[in-house]
């Protein structure tokens, strides 16, 4: 990971318009045209979450978003964590994954922090201290599993 990047955090009420229509179309880039899959990216929960995003020379390239306890699950949460197609394999979802966690860290101290992980990405998860809970499931027709990073 080069050292030309910038993470900003946002609330939904200071993400800018530009900002916003960034991830909207990251998120469906990914999620919705390159994994072949339809379903409802705006699920009225953007307004409750901590929006990272990850910016390299002006364009945004990763980002993730960050619950509290009790919102998606009774632990804190992080979802949508995504790194564009162009800049996979260098380290930048790594990167985004732990200043979540981080973030979470400082302001829930206490809290579990759960994830609903694509199946094929558990190892990936599991080299940042996350496990495993339950079975694997469909959501949205993409196999799921429940993985948790315990507070201590």
């Amino acid at each position: 990971m080069t050292n030309n990047f910038n993470f900003i955090w946002r609330n939904f009420n200071s993400i800018s318009k530009d900002e916003l229509y960034d991830v909207l179309s990251l998120r469906q880039r990914v999620f919705i045209i390159e994994q072949d899959c339809l379903y409802e990216d705006l699920d009225y929960s953007d307004q409750d979450a901590n929006h990272l995003l990850l910016y390299k020379d002006n364009k945004l390239i990763g980002y993730s978003r960050v619950f509290s306890p009790g919102i998606k699950y009774d632990a804190a949460s992080i979802g949508r964590i995504v790194t564009d197609l162009d800049y996979r394999g260098k380290g930048y979802g790594k990167g985004i994954t732990h200043e979540s966690i981080q973030f979470l860290k400082n302001n829930f101290p206490e809290s579990d922090i759960t994830i609903s992980a694509q199946y094929r990405l558990v190892d990936f998860y599991e080299n940042l201290g996350f496990e495993t809970e339950g079975n694997v499931y469909l959501e949205d027709d993409i196999e799921h599993i429940k993985m948790t990073l315990k507070s201590k």
